[in-house]
């Protein structure tokens, strides 16, 4: 992967209602610089990426791992409507949606989304997200949407790196899609997806995208302990629904538990 240029990005973004455009060679991490943009006025839809992450992080305090060249880190500087308030949430799963819909729109690639937003392909996961607040004075200020995509191949970690199988799009379905095109139909896909949010039809998506839905899989909590449970669908909240082997119906928030294989 050749290294994208501010000129290059802007080319492709031009007629998508973004806010600034960011392109760097390296930097620490796309989400710490949308914090700083996002404190200085940033508008909505401000983008943010680079050839190379080397501070990046995942959900939980876990470290994403950006390999330069392969993998294409991006952040969004969100700036909630009042409406959007009532379901901020739902962002980071709106944000996974996106990336499952952008990949059917773009080579009709069929993934799925392993709750709460990791994107899968034959069940590996090639994308990640990490949504973050930003507060002034009590108040919300913006949302930082940290999306990292496996595009090519070399860019999924070596397995003591991650907790969950890793792959690539390209190696998992030869397709080898261009930055400027990624991101492009990425946030085309965000940008219409979202006044969706919390709607009956977002979750109607969401759950045909459900990985393991109707599937027994093993719940782990962040102590270690673990528990086998059968994936039922999505609450209105945006919570995992589970049945367990004593036929007990049992809702996970985000952070309570994460999905794994049952073996």
């Amino acid at each position: 992967m050749e290294k994208l240029t501010q000129e290059e990005l802007a080319k492709a973004l031009n007629g998508l209602p973004v806010g600034e455009i960011h392109c760097f060679d390296a930097i620490g991490s796309t989400n710490d610089f949308g914090f700083e943009r996002a404190a200085a006025g940033a508008p909505d839809m401000t983008v943010i990426t680079a050839f190379e992450q080397t501070k990046g992080r995942g959900r939980m305090q876990r470290r994403w791992i950006t390999v330069p060249g392969a993998s294409v880190p991006m952040t969004v500087i969100i700036r909630p409507t009042e409406t959007e308030m009532e379901h901020l949430n739902l962002f980071s799963p709106l944000t996974g949606l996106a990336l499952h819909e952008a990949l059917q729109e773009y080579r009709n690639i069929k993934s799925e989304i392993k709750w709460p937003n990791d994107v899968l392909l034959n069940r590996r996961k090639i994308a990640g997200i990490l949504c973050e607040t930003q507060w002034e004075g009590g108040k919300l200020n913006a949302l930082i949407l940290g999306v990292g995509a496996n595009l090519y191949h070399g860019s999924a970690p070596e397995i003591s790196d991650i907790t969950y199988p890793a792959s690539s799009v390209e190696d998992e379905t030869g397709t080898i899609i261009p930055q400027t095109e990624w991101i492009r139909v990425f946030l085309t896909q965000l940008i219409r997806l979202r006044p969706q949010l919390g709607s009956p039809a977002f979750f109607e998506r969401w759950e045909k995208a459900l990985a393991y839905k109707g599937e027994t899989v093993r719940l782990v909590r962040p102590d270690g302990s673990s528990e086998l449970s059968k994936v039922t669908g999505i609450a209105p909240d945006g919570s995992l629904i589970t049945v367990d082997g004593a036929g007990e119906r049992k809702t996970w928030l985000a952070g309570e538990i994460s999905l794994r294989s049952k073996e």
